[in-house]
């Protein structure tokens, strides 16, 4: 069996795909299918039927379907996927008798160790702790004047508040977002008592000594726009970063530079490569590598999207310094194996979603996008002229990081619209920009950290570096302020996101066997495959036509009829807010919620949202029943039309 890891990690998702989105055992589903196949097997496969469905002659088309469904991966499948299933389903069950216990008492006493560093909100500050004895951990809301560090051991007394579920169609989970982070729920101190200091692992005491020292000393040399930046750039720490750059920085498609991932890493080991390759030589440079990034990975306290990207460089580096190839697909399955055992909720992470999504497109559709440029180069007048080699080497630069891009945005696509329902079709442009960029700041940014580290005065020297640095980066960013980049976007369902995987999977696959001057014999079987459909599908263009016009009249049917009225009720916290749809797919909106005490946007956080879950990016009436707070504050509905 090639590649059992990545069919482990296959298995794995699909078992907590099921526990999570149906909450059902995977095992009654596996043992019906089997004694399906086996009745079938015994009492209907005729020797009449088998000749008539010519199975024999058609069975040579198939031989490449062995790699996918020999016996073996079959077993590995439903082993590992009965497995992550049965973990989750038990771990849901741990999360709801917890969640029930507490609930039903008013006050509850707990013993436990601050694990988090403070997080600081408007009225009070925030600290996770982690509950003595017991692997269970918490978020605790004290007041402003109680001092809390890392590591203090604490006797807590509060009142025990449930994380809610999603309060509206398709809308925010805080306790599948709570469980990705292995938290149980919220507690509000009413009383504190400090039982003793440091009780922490002393690994993840160093690395909170350390991150806190880089913030705390970047902070100090820095202006606050350019240290919050540059700490949201190498650490991930973005606590600081004010919202309307985040917002400016999303909107140009560069969010993800403010988020330690894959290119990170790579950055930080082409930077330690370029410095030190020809001193040390290639094997100790990999090694040295190989700590930087356990360093890396050390001060982002293991963050899902490092820990990705560290596990799949460190295996990468490790094949070249014992002269082996790696395999990006074993590399890749590890990495995640390694985040899902830990906590199979964080599948439901959409940095890691994004994070994965973008490898997976790189190397599905990379080769593809260069091939098709050469192609198009080949049959341009213009390239038909010869060019300088050094201008030659520049656009094959340029067609490679088009190419990328292109590449991941038409994985993640469908992930980035279900979780922020926007597209900005200058996308191209500002990743062409952050790639040339991106490298040296990242570089400068990682040495930068490491300085400090050392010594704060000789990091003051490199100040002037890191602000210009960071100054290109805001301007890019400035991106987001041309006309129409940012498109509003309804939420896909289900069937249009397996649609559209469907299509550009089957438009590059096609591409690649037709196309590629080299084929393997799996290949050449499927080409032959493609064939025998043609053949059949001439043989009855007829019914197929029918069939064509049948589903084109219905599909005109179903949506000249009109439909039923429909009437949403909004959860909008305090104050009423609802959606009508009428039966001519009118929209109306009446009130749109809010509260007098509160800052919470209710127009740009829950009712944009809402619409555009539900597939509406415009309304056609609003109805204000009257002016109260409650109803019309923060009444802000975007112009989402495209």
């Amino acid at each position: 069996m090639k590649r059992p890891i990545l069919v482990a990690i296959i298995g794995y998702i699909i078992g907590i795909i099921v526990g999570l989105y149906l909450q059902i055992s995977v095992v009654p589903f596996y043992i019906a299918i089997i004694a399906i196949y086996e009745i079938y097997k015994k009492f209907f496969i005729h020797k009449k039927l088998k000749q008539k469905l010519n199975l024999f002659s058609i069975k040579r088309y198939f031989r490449y379907i062995k790699i996918f469904i020999n016996s073996k991966i079959i077993i590995v499948l439903i082993i590992v996927s009965t497995i992550s299933n049965t973990v989750v389903l038990i771990q849901n069950k741990k999360y709801e008798k917890i969640y029930e216990e507490l609930s039903q008492k008013k006050k509850i006493t707990l013993t436990g160790i601050i694990i988090s560093n403070k997080e600081e909100k408007q009225y009070y500050n925030k600290y996770k702790i982690k509950i003595q004895n017991q692997n269970l951990r918490f978020y605790i809301i004290v007041d402003k004047n109680i001092k809390l560090e890392y590591g203090d051991k604490i006797k807590i007394v509060g009142e025990y508040k449930r994380p809610e579920k999603q309060r509206n169609y398709k809308g925010f989970d805080y306790s599948n977002y709570l469980k990705q982070l292995k938290v149980y729920g919220t507690i509000r101190a009413s009383k504190i008592e400090k039982t003793a200091e440091k009780q922490t692992n002393i690994v993840f005491q160093i690395s909170n000594k350390i991150c806190n020292k880089i913030i705390n000393n970047t902070q100090e040399i820095l202006d606050d726009e350019t240290s919050s930046i540059l700490l949201g750039l190498i650490l991930g720490y973005k606590n600081n970063i004010d919202d309307e750059v985040q917002e400016n920085f999303r909107n140009a498609s560069m969010a993800h530079i403010l988020a330690v991932s894959g290119m990170h890493i790579a950055y930080v080991v082409l930077g330690v490569n370029i410095l030190l390759r020809k001193m040390l030589g290639k094997r100790k440079t990999y090694i040295l590598s190989i700590c930087v990034l356990i360093f890396y990975m050390f001060i982002t306290n293991f963050a899902p999207s490092v820990t990705r990207a560290g596990i799949m460089g460190t295996l990468m580096l490790f094949s070249k310094i014992i002269y082996r190839k790696n395999d990006i697909y074993t590399s890749m399955a590890i990495s995640l194996f390694c985040i899902l055992i830990y906590n199979p909720f964080l599948l439901l992470n959409a940095g890691l979603q994004l994070s994965y999504g973008g490898v997976i497109g790189i190397i599905f559709f990379n080769k593809q996008l260069i091939q098709i440029f050469k192609n198009i180069k080949i049959k341009n007048k213009i390239y038909k002229y010869k060019i300088r080699p050094i201008i030659q080497k520049h656009i094959e630069k340029i067609e490679e990081i088009i190419s990328i891009s292109i590449s991941v945005q038409l994985f993640i696509l469908p992930i980035i619209i279900s979780n922020l329902n926007t597209l900005n079709p200058y996308f191209l442009l500002s990743n062409l920009i952050l790639s040339i960029i991106a490298g040296p700041i990242v570089i400068i940014g990682f040495l930068f950290i490491l300085i400090i580290l050392i010594n704060k005065n000789i990091a003051k020297m490199f100040t002037n570096v890191i602000k210009i640095a960071i100054k290109i980066l805001i301007y890019v960013s400035n991106i987001s302020k041309i006309p129409f980049s940012k498109i509003y976007i309804p939420t896909p369902n289900l069937f249009q996101i397996v649609l559209y995987y469907i299509m550009i999977g089957t438009m590059f696959f096609v591409y690649k066997i037709y196309f590629s001057k080299t084929l393997t014999i799996t290949q050449i079987r499927i080409r032959n495959l493609i064939a025998l459909i043609k053949i059949e599908l001439r043989k009855n263009r007829k019914k197929i036509k029918k069939i064509i016009f049948a589903t084109i009249l219905v599909t005109i049917i179903i949506n000249v009829i009109p439909q039923k009225l429909k009437i949403y009720f909004i959860d909008v916290g305090q104050g009423d807010s609802t959606f009508i749809v009428t039966p001519q797919n009118k929209t109306i909106l009446i009130d749109g919620g809010g509260s007098v005490n509160s800052n919470y946007d209710v127009g740009k956080n829950t009712l944009l949202p809402y619409l555009l879950d539900r597939g509406f990016n415009s309304i056609d009436f609003i109805v204000v029943s009257h002016f109260d707070n409650d109803h019309v504050r923060r009444f802000a509905i975007y112009n989402a039309r495209n």
